[in-house]
Protein backbone atom coordinates (compact mmCIF):
# COMPACT_ATOMS: atom_id res chain seq x y z
CA UNK A 1 0.00 0.00 0.00
CA UNK A 2 2.99 2.27 -0.49
CA UNK A 3 1.11 4.22 -3.14
CA UNK A 4 -1.59 5.32 -0.71
CA UNK A 5 -0.24 8.86 -0.88
CA UNK A 6 -2.27 9.14 -4.08
CA UNK A 7 -5.38 9.25 -1.96
CA UNK A 8 -6.95 12.68 -2.02
CA UNK A 9 -6.60 14.28 1.37
CA UNK A 10 -10.16 15.54 1.06
CA UNK A 11 -11.40 11.93 1.11
CA UNK A 12 -9.82 11.10 4.43
CA UNK A 13 -11.92 11.98 7.48
CA UNK A 14 -10.29 13.85 10.32
CA UNK A 15 -8.61 11.28 12.52
CA UNK A 16 -8.32 11.29 16.26
CA UNK A 17 -6.28 8.68 18.11
CA UNK A 18 -7.60 6.33 20.71
CA UNK A 19 -7.69 7.82 24.21
CA UNK A 20 -4.19 8.69 25.27
CA UNK A 21 -1.46 10.90 23.99
CA UNK A 22 -0.55 10.91 20.32
CA UNK A 23 3.03 11.62 19.19
CA UNK A 24 3.56 14.98 17.59
CA UNK A 25 3.37 14.86 13.82
CA UNK A 26 6.50 15.29 11.80
CA UNK A 27 6.25 18.18 9.38
CA UNK A 28 8.66 16.62 6.91
CA UNK A 29 5.88 14.85 5.01
CA UNK A 30 3.24 17.55 5.39
CA UNK A 31 3.88 19.26 2.06
CA UNK A 32 1.17 21.23 0.32
CA UNK A 33 0.25 19.65 -2.99
CA UNK A 34 -1.13 22.91 -4.32
CA UNK A 35 2.07 24.90 -4.24
CA UNK A 36 2.73 26.95 -7.35
CA UNK A 37 5.24 25.33 -9.64
CA UNK A 38 8.45 27.22 -10.27
CA UNK A 39 10.22 27.42 -13.62
CA UNK A 40 11.32 24.19 -15.24
CA UNK A 41 14.87 23.01 -14.65
CA UNK A 42 17.33 24.44 -17.17
CA UNK A 43 17.70 21.26 -19.20
CA UNK A 44 17.37 21.12 -22.97
CA UNK A 45 15.09 18.36 -24.24
CA UNK A 46 13.99 17.70 -27.80
CA UNK A 47 10.81 15.79 -28.54
CA UNK A 48 10.15 14.83 -32.13
CA UNK A 49 6.91 16.31 -33.45
CA UNK A 50 6.50 13.90 -36.34
CA UNK A 51 3.04 12.38 -36.61
CA UNK A 52 3.28 8.82 -35.30
CA UNK A 53 2.03 5.97 -37.41
CA UNK A 54 1.06 2.77 -35.68
CA UNK A 55 -0.11 0.95 -38.77
CA UNK A 56 2.20 -1.88 -39.73
CA UNK A 57 1.82 -4.31 -42.59
CA UNK A 58 0.73 -7.81 -41.61
CA UNK A 59 3.74 -9.72 -40.33
CA UNK A 60 6.07 -6.74 -40.69
CA UNK A 61 7.80 -5.58 -37.54
CA UNK A 62 8.09 -1.79 -37.23
CA UNK A 63 11.57 -0.34 -37.39
CA UNK A 64 12.82 1.33 -34.26
CA UNK A 65 13.00 5.11 -34.58
CA UNK A 66 16.60 5.00 -33.38
CA UNK A 67 18.80 3.19 -35.91
CA UNK A 68 22.50 2.96 -36.65
CA UNK A 69 23.18 3.99 -40.22
CA UNK A 70 25.55 2.48 -42.75
CA UNK A 71 28.03 5.22 -41.90
CA UNK A 72 28.17 4.00 -38.30
CA UNK A 73 26.33 7.02 -36.87
CA UNK A 74 23.17 6.85 -34.76
CA UNK A 75 20.02 8.27 -36.38
CA UNK A 76 16.65 9.25 -34.94
CA UNK A 77 13.83 9.30 -37.49
CA UNK A 78 16.37 9.81 -40.26
CA UNK A 79 18.20 12.65 -38.49
CA UNK A 80 21.76 12.07 -37.36
CA UNK A 81 21.85 12.38 -33.59
CA UNK A 82 25.20 14.19 -33.68
CA UNK A 83 23.64 16.89 -35.86
CA UNK A 84 20.72 17.27 -33.45
CA UNK A 85 23.15 17.60 -30.54
CA UNK A 86 25.19 20.19 -32.41
CA UNK A 87 22.05 22.25 -33.01
CA UNK A 88 21.27 22.38 -29.27
CA UNK A 89 22.46 25.52 -27.51
CA UNK A 90 23.18 23.93 -24.14
CA UNK A 91 23.81 20.67 -22.34
CA UNK A 92 22.83 18.22 -20.99
CA UNK A 93 20.91 17.21 -24.10
CA UNK A 94 18.15 14.59 -24.29
CA UNK A 95 16.55 13.42 -27.52
CA UNK A 96 13.22 11.60 -27.50
CA UNK A 97 11.28 10.15 -30.42
CA UNK A 98 7.58 10.87 -30.17
CA UNK A 99 6.62 8.15 -32.70
CA UNK A 100 8.66 5.62 -30.73
CA UNK A 101 7.05 6.57 -27.42
CA UNK A 102 3.60 6.28 -29.03
CA UNK A 103 4.53 2.96 -30.62
CA UNK A 104 5.73 1.56 -27.30
CA UNK A 105 2.55 2.61 -25.54
CA UNK A 106 0.37 1.26 -28.35
CA UNK A 107 2.08 -2.14 -28.14
CA UNK A 108 1.23 -2.46 -24.45
CA UNK A 109 -2.28 -1.09 -24.93
CA UNK A 110 -3.01 -3.47 -27.79
CA UNK A 111 -1.70 -6.48 -25.87
CA UNK A 112 -4.10 -5.70 -23.02
CA UNK A 113 -7.22 -5.27 -25.17
CA UNK A 114 -10.16 -7.16 -23.72
CA UNK A 115 -8.75 -7.02 -20.21
CA UNK A 116 -9.67 -4.60 -17.46
CA UNK A 117 -6.35 -2.84 -17.24
CA UNK A 118 -4.47 0.44 -17.15
CA UNK A 119 -1.08 1.06 -18.71
CA UNK A 120 0.79 2.83 -15.92
CA UNK A 121 3.97 4.79 -16.62
CA UNK A 122 6.57 5.00 -13.83
CA UNK A 123 7.27 8.70 -13.47
CA UNK A 124 10.68 7.89 -11.96
CA UNK A 125 11.73 6.34 -15.31
CA UNK A 126 11.61 9.72 -17.09
CA UNK A 127 10.05 12.79 -15.52
CA UNK A 128 10.34 15.03 -18.60
CA UNK A 129 7.13 17.07 -18.62
CA UNK A 130 6.64 16.83 -22.40
CA UNK A 131 6.94 13.05 -22.28
CA UNK A 132 4.48 12.87 -19.38
CA UNK A 133 1.97 15.07 -21.20
CA UNK A 134 2.29 12.92 -24.33
CA UNK A 135 1.63 9.71 -22.39
CA UNK A 136 -1.27 11.28 -20.51
CA UNK A 137 -2.83 12.28 -23.84
CA UNK A 138 -2.56 8.68 -25.02
CA UNK A 139 -4.55 7.50 -22.00
CA UNK A 140 -1.65 6.31 -19.89
CA UNK A 141 -1.76 6.38 -16.10
CA UNK A 142 1.02 7.64 -13.83
CA UNK A 143 2.69 5.40 -11.25
CA UNK A 144 4.46 7.42 -8.56
CA UNK A 145 5.95 7.09 -5.12
CA UNK A 146 6.81 10.60 -3.93
CA UNK A 147 5.35 14.05 -3.48
CA UNK A 148 7.46 15.59 -6.23
CA UNK A 149 6.41 12.88 -8.68
CA UNK A 150 2.79 13.58 -7.75
CA UNK A 151 3.30 17.29 -8.43
CA UNK A 152 4.77 16.48 -11.85
CA UNK A 153 1.89 14.14 -12.67
CA UNK A 154 -0.67 16.78 -11.70
CA UNK A 155 1.20 19.40 -13.72
CA UNK A 156 1.14 17.06 -16.73
CA UNK A 157 -2.64 16.73 -16.37
CA UNK A 158 -3.00 13.20 -15.02
CA UNK A 159 -6.26 12.47 -13.20
CA UNK A 160 -5.48 11.98 -9.49
CA UNK A 161 -8.82 10.33 -8.75
CA UNK A 162 -7.78 7.14 -10.54
CA UNK A 163 -5.14 6.36 -7.94
CA UNK A 164 -5.54 4.24 -4.83
CA UNK A 165 -8.80 5.24 -3.22
CA UNK A 166 -10.26 4.96 0.23
CA UNK A 167 -12.53 2.29 -1.24
CA UNK A 168 -9.48 0.13 -2.04
CA UNK A 169 -8.20 0.38 1.51
CA UNK A 170 -11.65 -0.32 2.94
CA UNK A 171 -11.85 -3.48 0.83
CA UNK A 172 -8.45 -4.54 2.16
CA UNK A 173 -9.62 -3.86 5.72
CA UNK A 174 -12.83 -5.84 5.25
CA UNK A 175 -10.88 -8.74 3.74
CA UNK A 176 -8.30 -8.95 6.52
CA UNK A 177 -5.43 -8.12 4.18
CA UNK A 178 -2.04 -7.31 5.72
CA UNK A 179 -1.17 -3.75 4.74
CA UNK A 180 2.31 -2.20 4.66
CA UNK A 181 2.77 1.21 6.27
CA UNK A 182 5.38 3.15 4.32
CA UNK A 183 4.64 6.74 5.34
CA UNK A 184 2.48 8.99 7.49
CA UNK A 185 0.05 9.19 4.58
CA UNK A 186 -0.32 5.40 4.65
CA UNK A 187 -0.84 5.39 8.40
CA UNK A 188 -3.64 7.96 8.31
CA UNK A 189 -5.37 6.43 5.30
CA UNK A 190 -5.28 2.91 6.74
CA UNK A 191 -6.72 4.11 10.05
CA UNK A 192 -9.49 5.91 8.17
CA UNK A 193 -10.29 2.74 6.20
CA UNK A 194 -10.30 0.64 9.36
CA UNK A 195 -12.86 2.93 10.99
CA UNK A 196 -15.12 2.89 7.95
CA UNK A 197 -14.90 -0.91 7.73
CA UNK A 198 -15.26 -1.34 11.48
CA UNK A 199 -12.33 -3.77 11.47
CA UNK A 200 -8.90 -3.81 13.03
CA UNK A 201 -6.36 -3.94 10.20
CA UNK A 202 -3.17 -6.02 10.55
CA UNK A 203 -0.24 -3.86 9.45
CA UNK A 204 3.47 -4.22 8.79
CA UNK A 205 6.03 -1.43 8.95
CA UNK A 206 8.18 -1.08 5.86
CA UNK A 207 11.63 -0.50 7.31
CA UNK A 208 14.56 1.18 5.60
CA UNK A 209 17.44 -0.90 7.05
CA UNK A 210 20.16 1.43 5.72
CA UNK A 211 22.38 -1.30 4.25
CA UNK A 212 24.52 -1.23 1.14
CA UNK A 213 22.65 -3.43 -1.38
CA UNK A 214 25.74 -3.47 -3.62
CA UNK A 215 23.79 -2.50 -6.72
CA UNK A 216 23.78 0.56 -8.94
CA UNK A 217 22.75 3.65 -6.92
CA UNK A 218 19.84 4.30 -9.29
CA UNK A 219 18.12 1.04 -8.31
CA UNK A 220 19.13 0.83 -4.65
CA UNK A 221 16.12 0.76 -2.31
CA UNK A 222 17.54 -0.23 1.06
CA UNK A 223 20.08 2.47 1.86
CA UNK A 224 19.60 5.60 3.94
CA UNK A 225 19.07 7.91 0.97
CA UNK A 226 16.33 5.73 -0.50
CA UNK A 227 12.86 7.27 -0.57
CA UNK A 228 11.28 3.94 0.38
CA UNK A 229 10.65 2.77 3.91
CA UNK A 230 10.77 4.16 7.43
CA UNK A 231 14.17 5.26 8.67
CA UNK A 232 15.49 4.45 12.12
CA UNK A 233 15.07 7.98 13.45
CA UNK A 234 11.34 7.87 12.63
CA UNK A 235 10.68 4.32 13.82
CA UNK A 236 9.73 5.22 17.40
CA UNK A 237 7.25 7.83 16.16
CA UNK A 238 5.48 5.21 14.06
CA UNK A 239 5.47 2.66 16.89
CA UNK A 240 3.92 5.22 19.24
CA UNK A 241 1.37 6.18 16.59
CA UNK A 242 0.33 2.58 16.05
CA UNK A 243 -0.19 2.20 19.80
CA UNK A 244 -2.38 5.30 19.84
CA UNK A 245 -4.58 3.73 17.13
CA UNK A 246 -4.66 0.29 18.78
CA UNK A 247 -8.40 -0.11 18.19
CA UNK A 248 -7.95 0.41 14.45
CA UNK A 249 -4.64 -1.22 13.51
CA UNK A 250 -2.45 -3.99 14.90
CA UNK A 251 1.26 -4.30 14.19
CA UNK A 252 1.98 -7.89 13.13
CA UNK A 253 5.40 -7.61 11.51
CA UNK A 254 7.98 -5.69 9.54
CA UNK A 255 8.84 -5.55 5.85
CA UNK A 256 11.69 -4.24 3.73
CA UNK A 257 12.69 -4.15 0.08
CA UNK A 258 16.36 -4.30 -0.86
CA UNK A 259 16.26 -4.07 -4.64
CA UNK A 260 17.57 -6.57 -7.17
CA UNK A 261 20.74 -8.60 -7.76
CA UNK A 262 21.65 -8.67 -4.08
CA UNK A 263 23.72 -11.24 -2.22
CA UNK A 264 22.91 -13.59 0.63
CA UNK A 265 25.17 -11.59 2.94
CA UNK A 266 22.95 -8.53 2.45
CA UNK A 267 19.91 -10.62 3.45
CA UNK A 268 21.72 -11.79 6.59
CA UNK A 269 22.79 -8.28 7.54
CA UNK A 270 19.25 -6.97 7.03
CA UNK A 271 17.69 -9.78 9.07
CA UNK A 272 20.02 -8.97 11.97
CA UNK A 273 18.95 -5.32 11.80
CA UNK A 274 15.24 -6.19 11.68
CA UNK A 275 15.59 -8.72 14.50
Amino acid sequence: MAAANLLSRSLVPSLTPNPGSQPSRSRAASVSLRRRHGPAAPLRASLSTASPSTRVAMGEAPKHCFQRGADGHLYCEGVRVEDAMAAADRTPFYLYSKPQVVRNFTAYDKALQGLRSIVGYAVKANNNLSVLQLLRGLGCGAVLVSGNELRLALRAGFDPTSGKTLEDLILAAESGVFVNIDSEFDLENIVAAARVAGRQVPVLLRINPDVDPQVHPYVATGNKTSKFGIRNEKLQWFLDSIKSYSNDIKLVGVHCHLGSTITKSIYSETLQILW
